[in-house]
């Protein structure tokens, strides 16, 4: 075998090796995925196992808990105990000729052992009867609960009253497996229900069912009002009611000073402080919603002394600088010149002429050789050369 055939024959024996190895190394590798597989498998049932162990706890711990509001093991006991409350209900409610009935015939038992018992109330009453019920029925924590609530108008047929309501009530209460033939007794607890009644009865009795629920008069929560000793306050209450359609009136809540009373239609107030100091009075404003939303302002009001008399300044008299400068004959008569030194000019009169100067007003009878002569409201009055013309005037009142 030469050279060549040797090399040949080496490498052929090469490949089978690897070969084969590869074919070792894949079923070593079939075997290991094949147990991971195995092992997952067995976590995730282990897993599974795990959680309806958990489920179970957390089921028994439940019913460790239901088991008190639970009606008694026994059938009989339990229908009877139930009827009795269901008496008691309809006659606290004020149920006018309730009736009551157990309606399931046999025993009514899940694959877990629950047994159902089921009844019906009926009765005739209002909506505010019907609001009552259900009230005590969910402040009662036995376990049970309405399946159906049927209620027809009875019209003017009963007592001549059209909100009377004939009222069917269909329910059921469960026994569990680890109750007791005698049950301890259960108080109601009206926490158990989300409002209390007069809350039910103000969403449900008093409101406008087709209209979205009343809100309140927007009014701030304070305001301070300065007045004037001696004078009427001035003062109306700034109220905005967020529903349409509505009118607000106001009223006083609580004490008042003495002779204050507001508006019930405009909420202004009217009063007089008498004497200094600070007042405080709390104003309602009510809305005519269904029900009837409010809310109230404290409104303090400081009676303060009244200003000082306002001392009007003295007016300028331009007349008091203003004089009889000069006396002239020209072409058309006799002339009489006042000079002004407020308005900076001379005014020159001839008879007949009026002067005005600031408040002074008067004609000119006659322009003499060193006077002239004035008349004012039928006054006459005459002014001298280098007199002031307010001067003048005030010597013609006197005269």
């Amino acid at each position: 075998m030469n050279q060549r055939e040797k090399l040949l024959a080496a490498g052929v024996g090469v490949v089978g090796v690897l070969f084969v190895g590869q074919m070792v190394w894949s079923s070593i590798q079939s075997g290991f995925d094949a147990k991971k597989a195995q092992i997952d498998t067995l976590k995730k049932k282990k897993a599974d196992q795990d959680l309806e162990i958990l489920k179970g706890v957390v089921a028994t711990q439940r019913i460790t808990k239901l088991t008190p509001q639970s009606a008694s093991k026994s059938r009989e006991l339990a229908r009877a105990e139930y009827d009795r409350w269901l008496i008691e209900l309809a006659t606290k409610v004020k149920l006018i000729d309730p009736t009551h009935t157990a309606t399931s015939s046999a025993d009514s038992r899940d694959k877990d052992g629950f047994q159902s018992h089921k009844f019906q109330l009926r009765g005739n009453g209002t909506l505010a009867n019907v609001t009552h019920l259900l009230h005590e029925f969910y402040s009662k924590p036995f376990l049970h609960r309405i399946n159906r609530l049927d209620l027809r108008p009875l019209g003017a047929q009963r007592d001549k009253n059209p909100d009377m309501l004939a009222i069917t009530v269909d329910c059921e209460v469960l026994s569990i497996p680890t109750a007791k033939d005698h049950q301890p007794p259960l108080k109601s607890d009206p926490s158990l229900v989300a409002k209390s009644l007069d809350e039910f009865n103000k969403t449900i009795l008093y409101r406008n069912i087709f209209s979205p629920p009343n809100q309140s008069p927007a009014v701030a929560a304070t305001r301070t009002v300065d007045a004037v000793q001696g004078l009427r306050v001035d003062y109306t209450v700034d109220a905005k009611d967020p529903d349409p359609n509505q009118s607000l009136s106001f009223a006083i809540e609580g004490d008042a000073p003495e002779g204050l009373t507001i508006d019930p239609a405009t909420g202004k107030i009217n009063w007089t402080g008498r004497e200094l100091g600070e007042y405080k009075v709390k104003v309602v404003a009510m809305d005519s919603g269904l029900p009837s939303k409010s809310a109230s302002q404290l409104v303090t009001i400081k009676v303060n002394p009244p200003p000082p008399p306002r001392i009007e300044p003295e007016k300028f008299d331009i007349a008091s600088q203003a004089k009889l400068t000069g006396l002239v004959s020209g072409r058309q008569g006799a002339e009489a010149w006042v000079h002004s030194l407020i308005e900076g000019k001379t005014h020159k009169l001839r008879k007949g002429d009026e002067l005005k100067l600031g408040e002074i007003k008067g004609k000119v009878l006659e322009v003499g050789a060193n006077f002239i002569e004035l008349e004012t409201d039928g006054r006459k009055w005459t002014i001298g050369i280098e007199e002031s013309i307010a001067d003048a005037f005030k010597r013609g009142l006197i005269d």
